[in-house]
């Protein structure tokens, strides 16, 4: 991962990319300045707190980072986010650039992705007047996952691709309270950045399970009373992305030789989750 995170090319004179990369903290000192450290070259860094109590707010200052506190109508009782779509809503209003990314707290952006993010900017910039403008691009970004410094290149939830750079004409806002994700225009110009991101995850099963614990409670508040139909409409669709991911994962054991993958434990564990909803949600019958 060392050589993924240093290898780059030079930007030259151009200065900080123009473009605004926002990220969502909540007591995330742990992760928060390497998260920072791989997006130094944007011009503008948002950090939209939720009340962090530990050096988040210090790391972000240091960073030149604007500090957004989260809207409380976005957070429960405890002060846990309950509307994801609606915090990241908060930044990209009050963002100064048209161009955006988004970034969570424990991610890392790789030099080669930010080369690529800076190059598609300065190609919109440059557009020649009356050449017709492709400002209207949302951009898919691939995401691979590290343990313990080592990038993860089999798994069977790969690929991972998110909506995570984009032209703010390319968009609406951000929707769904939890697995948020950008609601893209119509017209809008789909594309898939070459280069991928980040995601160091924690190699103890115990650790993933409770981070979803909470997606959890969200997803059974967030749906209400739900019929036995809703129910077994939910559970299959799970159940069907679980044996998509069982059969990913037998194409791994078969086909991924020599390279890093991701282990059985961390694999069971997104069955887990779908089993875990499922049983949340029969409650809610």
């Amino acid at each position: 991962m060392k050589d993924i995170l240093q290898n780059g090319t030079q930007k030259g004179s151009t200065g900080k990319i123009p473009c605004t990369v926002a990220v969502l903290t909540h007591n995330s000192d742990a992760t928060l300045k390497a998260a920072l450290e791989s997006v130094k070259d944007f011009a503008e860094i948002i950090v939209c707190d939720g009340a962090s109590t530990d050096r988040t707010l210090d790391i972000a200052r240091a960073y030149g980072a604007r500090i957004l506190p989260q809207d409380p109508v976005f957070k429960d009782q405890e002060g846990k986010i309950k509307d994801f779509a609606g915090v990241h809503n908060q930044a990209l209003q009050a963002s100064s650039f048209d161009w955006h990314f988004y970034l969570d707290s424990d991610e890392l952006m790789t030099p080669a992705l930010t080369d690529e993010i800076h190059s598609s900017i300065l190609k919109n910039i440059g557009m020649k007047s009356g050449e017709q403008e492709s400002k209207s691009e949302v951009y898919w970004v691939d995401r691979k996952y590290t343990i313990d410094g080592k990038v993860v290149e089999c798994a069977a939830t790969y690929p991972t691709r998110q909506m995570r750079f984009f032209h703010k004409n390319a968009v609406t806002e951000f929707i769904k309270p939890i697995h948020e994700r950008i609601n893209p225009k119509p017209d809008a110009v789909i594309k898939t950045t070459k280069n991928f991101m980040l995601v160091p995850v924690s190699p103890d099963p115990l650790v993933w399970r409770e981070k979803w614990k909470h997606y959890i409670e969200l997803e059974v508040r967030r749906r209400g009373k739900i019929s036995l139909w809703q129910w077994l409409a939910v559970c299959f669709e799970n159940l069907k992305v679980s044996l998509l991911y069982a059969i990913r994962y037998k194409m791994i054991l078969l086909f991924c030789h020599g390279k890093t993958r991701m282990s059985w434990r961390l694999e069971w564990e997104r069955h887990v989750y779908h089993w875990n909803l499922c049983r949340a949600l029969f409650k809610s019958i």
